[in-house]
């Protein structure tokens, strides 16, 4: 996510690393385990503040086995009231397979759960399995939830995103995403599709990575909560690459 570029771009750069990792040219001979700590002027999923637009602060954790299995687990805290609390903790797994073409697919299921600083209100939590396929610096999943923030609700997300370098140590990424409601147990709620959009540059420094992105989120208030911040926003923040 999307903290602009790493909370929306979250599972885009997990799912490049374990096709990098685990489907390249040449397969590592041993298991890949890596670490971040990332810090974001806010946390933004799908185009929503997750943070009320407050500053996060992420640890992240992967596995990428050379068989292609990848497993990842991450948690973020957020500034509230001038300290810490915590905010949220994702796990995901997986398994990407690179074809002779160079096409790379991939499979898996994610997990995130929300505390009540993320609404305002009562913590919130989601489940969903993809199915993606990437080509290059191109990509597309499709997600698929039972239970989208509340039991029952249903809902599909499709997105495309895409990545260029048109320097050394230096990239662009784009994003957009649609999310569509297919049912939800409560006939009165009145859901509509969500849209979402990114342009980020990203510039390397070592092990540090610094991060901007414009980030736009449209039609999603009612999933995310009455508090949530939608609009257009531009987002700031670092990964460190332990």
């Amino acid at each position: 996510s999307d903290r602009g570029y790493v909370s929306e771009g979250k599972l885009v750069a997990r799912f490049a690393t374990a096709c990098i990792l685990a489907c390249g040219e040449a397969a590592p001979a041993s298991a890949e385990i890596g670490a971040t700590i990332s810090l974001f002027s806010d946390e933004r999923f799908r185009g929503y503040s997750l943070s009320q637009g407050k500053p996060v602060g992420t640890f992240d954790f992967a596995y990428d086995d050379p068989s292609g299995f990848y497993a990842d687990a991450a948690a973020t805290g957020v500034v509230s009231d001038g300290k810490p609390s915590a905010l949220g903790a994702q796990l995901n797994g997986g398994y990407a397979r690179r074809l002779k073409s160079g096409t790379t697919l991939d499979f898996g299921v994610t997990y995130s759960t929300y505390s009540h600083y993320s609404q305002g209100g009562a913590r919130k939590s989601y489940g969903e399995i993809y199915a993606g396929i990437a080509r290059g610096g191109l990509s597309s999943r499709i997600f698929l939830s039972p239970h989208y923030s509340e039991a029952g609700l249903w809902t599909a997300y499709g997105e495309i995103n895409g990545t260029v370098s048109p320097a050394r140590k230096w990239s662009i990424d784009g994003h957009v995403g649609l999310l569509l409601p297919l049912s939800a147990n409560d006939p009165d709620e009145r859901y509509r599709a969500a849209f979402d959009a990114r342009l980020g540059v990203t510039r390397e420094l070592g092990p540090l990575s610094l991060h901007a992105s414009w980030v736009l989120g449209e039609g999603g208030r009612e999933y995310y909560g009455d508090q949530s911040r939608g609009g257009s926003a531009f987002v700031f923040g670092g990964t460190w690459a332990l």
